[in-house]
């Protein structure tokens, strides 16, 4: 089974983008041009506060995941096991 990365607790996300760069560094790209990891600000209007979102995307597993993940001070990511879809017949 291969394994990815997942953000399952994005909600304790702080907005460093320690993940993004690390993922960049590793393509060897400079920018935030093509990235395979996006952060996103949602500024709530009500109650004056800023939601965060990250978005990955399915291409980051040909990364180390394992050095992204190790990456992020507030531990958002988690590795999980995908499991294989059977073929239909």
């Amino acid at each position: 089974m291969p394994k990815t990365l997942k953000a399952t607790q994005s909600d304790k996300c702080n907005g460093c983008e320690l993940c993004l760069l690390e993922a960049q560094r590793q393509l060897k790209k400079v920018g935030l041009e093509e990235s395979l990891i996006r952060i996103f600000r949602n500024k709530k209007e009500e109650n004056h506060t800023l939601e965060l979102s990250v978005e990955i995307d399915p291409r980051i597993n040909m990364l180390h995941i394992e050095k992204i993940k190790e990456i992020c001070p507030k531990n958002v990511f988690e590795i999980v096991e995908e499991k294989e879809e059977e073929p239909k017949q």
